[in-house]
């Protein structure tokens, strides 16, 4: 099962409830909440060739309040720092 490395980082700052500003690459940039942590995978069956289970992070907006799946190829984003202190918790 694969564990992106930005998924990690959030893991490690899970319980701490700090709000999180996420960049993506576009250069947009997201206020969250972790909210929690789950498995999922690449929608293929089990049997299929290809089939890829991941971990990933559900973080909130907090702004749009819309959930975010982040550990997913597409949905990483570039840069993960806690707001208010600008202290970067992740840099791809």
């Amino acid at each position: 099962m694969m564990m992106d490395s930005v998924v990690l980082k959030l893991l490690e700052y899970s319980t701490a409830k700090l709000k999180i500003e996420i960049t993506w690459d576009n250069n947009q940039s997201s206020l969250c909440e972790i909210d929690t942590f789950y498995d999922t995978d690449n929608g293929l069956e089990l049997d299929d060739e290809g089939y890829e289970e991941y971990h990933v992070a559900l973080v909130k907006d907090v702004l749009t309040n819309n959930f975010i799946e982040i550990g997913l190829g597409n949905k990483n984003p570039i840069l993960n720092k806690i707001a208010g202190t600008g202290e970067v918790i992740f840099k791809k």
